[in-house]
């Protein structure tokens, strides 16, 4: 058994002062006191800071290291906001940042750290814990040079001509598998859908168990969507319910089945 839960969209920002940042920080004290012995796997699926700064990338090691430290195993894709300043200017810059701080500060991630290694060259990227492949892709990269299709996202053709041998070499290993990333893949309104993701959900299809994503803000699930189990949209993570409790998703995976509770808590 393999249990799961999702965070998205943090957007910490440099300032501690800011609601994100010490929501994010309660939101970590939270689950690090609830998960004392049987610590689900943590994915954050992009936008983790807010303008791809620096500054920012080094308060959310700051906040989030503490679920790293307690023996969480934390998975982490980028989003648009990650890759630059509001979401829709990307710099390569704030990439090679996620790429330091996220992937090599935060995750430990030894293929960070290693000279020539880009962000191409990790994602999509393969975890496996216990019988669950966890594939992380990151949608943004397919997209950096046009204003506004950034902000959409693409996973591109090369990222998804990997997909494809990783998902055709994992049939009949026995491994659940979960596929997480940051833009949505089949909202149509503006800035919401990634621009390829016809083609990226049809090498989904029949392929994957269970698929998280963020962007929208917006919380929501689907079952057998285009014949995936699971279907999970997070909301913003760092943003209070209308009662002022913070929420997400836990998703347990257990044999042949999928099961998820959302986790609802008030925190001063």
């Amino acid at each position: 058994m393999v249990k799961f839960l999702q965070l998205s969209d943090l957007h910490i920002s440099k300032n501690d002062g800011k609601d994100n940042n010490q929501n994010c920080i309660k939101i970590v004290s939270y689950i690090t006191n609830r998960y004392t012995n049987d610590k689900p796997v943590v994915l954050i699926t992009g936008d983790i800071v807010d303008d791809g700064d620096e500054e920012q990338y080094k308060k959310a090691v700051e906040i989030l290291k503490p679920l790293v430290e307690t023996g969480f195993k934390v998975l982490a894709v980028p989003g648009n906001h990650d890759y630059g300043p509001l979401g829709n200017i990307y710099t390569e810059n704030s990439q090679q940042l996620f790429q330091d701080y996220i992937l090599g500060k935060l995750l430990n991630l030894p293929e960070a750290t290693k000279p020539g290694v880009r962000m191409e060259d990790i994602f999509p990227m393969q975890t496996v814990v216990e019988d669950v492949l966890f594939l992380g892709v990151d949608s943004v990269v397919g997209a950096e040079d046009e204003f506004m299709h950034f902000a959409s996202g693409e996973v591109g053709k090369d990222q998804r001509e990997k997909i494809k041998e990783i998902l055709k070499a994992n049939k009949g290993s026995g491994k659940k598998v979960v596929v997480y990333f940051h833009h949505h893949p089949f909202n149509r309104s503006f800035v919401m859908e990634m621009d390829d993701a016809k083609e990226v959900m049809k090498i989904l299809s029949n392929n994957v168990d269970a698929l998280c994503f963020g962007h929208d803000h917006k919380s929501d699930i689907w079952f057998n969507k285009d014949n995936i189990d699971l279907v999970i949209a997070s909301r913003k993570s760092t943003k209070r319910l209308s009662n002022y409790k913070f929420q997400y998703k836990e998703i347990t995976l257990d044999g042949e089945t999928e099961d998820y509770n959302v986790v609802t808590f008030k925190s001063v």
